[in-house]
């Protein structure tokens, strides 16, 4: 697994929905989790003495969260850091390719491109190892979930999503579903209408690309169960169906440079904006993680 994972915490609904869903992934993979508290600099500009009490305020709740978590999850916390500055480049500076980095995020009512900019959707951008952003649901639902459920698109990022999705479902003991949507070239232009041969042409092309992906998974982790899903609808729309009831939604996306830095691949940005699932990004600084000695696979 992961030689790190990074839980961004802050006392929120949303941090602890993620502190859950980390201490379960810790609980069924053997591993551990690092808590980091932000403390955010640019709301005390000009004020160093409110930034101070502040800081140690949040200290102490931090303390007292941390010795909670002593007694209800022993040995599951390794580290805690409270850091003071601007929360996406703190935490982005604690990222690499074998750290996973995960936050929540409330739930969201109003025009999903008002949350564009949420620091979930910005450290998927910035981070160099995969983020998972976990949305905000009761309990109840949350542990229900099972299954991870990997998108690919034939690219090469692609395949290191699916690669990564099948290695957290080894260690997990989840089934993994492998899901390839498509949508016929020139679909949205009302006056071309593809004949029948060349959409079957386009069906069995994608059929062979997927079932392509899903033996080499099957290779790779023989002890892995693996369903496969070809969808002939837009890839946002249909992973989040098939994600619905999924412990977890695993998505490739290229990291960019430079002011297009902002900017998350279409799909995965979709996905962040109307959230079905934990979802993890996966950027193509991430480094597979190794399920530890021991874990039980899936049948």
């Amino acid at each position: 697994m992961p030689a790190r994972t990074v839980v961004c915490w802050n006392g929120s609904a949303a941090s602890e929905v993620a502190l859950a869903w980390a201490l379960r992934r810790s609980r069924d993979t053997r591993t551990t989790i690092e808590l980091f508290d932000v403390v955010d600099s640019a709301l005390f500009l000009g004020d160093d003495n409110a930034r101070d009490r502040a800081t140690e305020q949040e200290e102490d709740r931090l303390d007292s969260r941390v010795e909670e978590l002593a007694v209800s999850h022993p040995g599951a916390v390794s580290g805690t850091e409270l850091l003071v500055g601007d929360p996406l480049d703190l935490l982005a500076k604690q990222t690499r390719g074998d750290t996973l980095v995960v936050v929540g995020t409330r739930h969201r009512v109003g025009p999903r491109f008002r949350y564009g900019w949420s620091l979930g959707a910005q450290l998927a951008t910035a981070a160099a190892g995969p983020v998972a952003v976990i949305p905000v649901e009761e309990p109840e639902a949350a542990q229900a979930r099972s299954g991870v459920v990997a998108g690919v698109d034939g690219s090469d990022i692609g395949r290191l999503a699916l690669a990564y999705a099948a290695a957290e479902a080894e260690a997990l003991g989840q089934p993994l579903t492998v899901v390839h949507c498509w949508v016929a070239p020139l679909s949205e232009q009302p006056l071309v209408v593809p004949d029948d041969a060349f959409i079957t042409s386009q069906e069995t092309e994608r059929r062979e690309l997927l079932d392509d992906q899903v033996r080499t998974v099957r290779e790779a982790h023989p002890g892995l169960a693996v369903t496969s899903v070809l969808l002939r609808q837009n890839p946002i729309s249909g992973l989040r169906v098939e994600s619905e009831h999924a412990a977890m939604l695993v998505v490739g996306s290229r990291r960019l440079t430079g002011w297009k830095r902002a900017w998350l691949g279409s799909v995965s940005h979709g996905l962040l904006l109307d959230l079905a699932a934990p979802t993890i990004v996966v950027g193509d600084e991430t480094v597979v993680p190794v399920p530890p000695a021991g874990v039980k696979l899936s049948a």
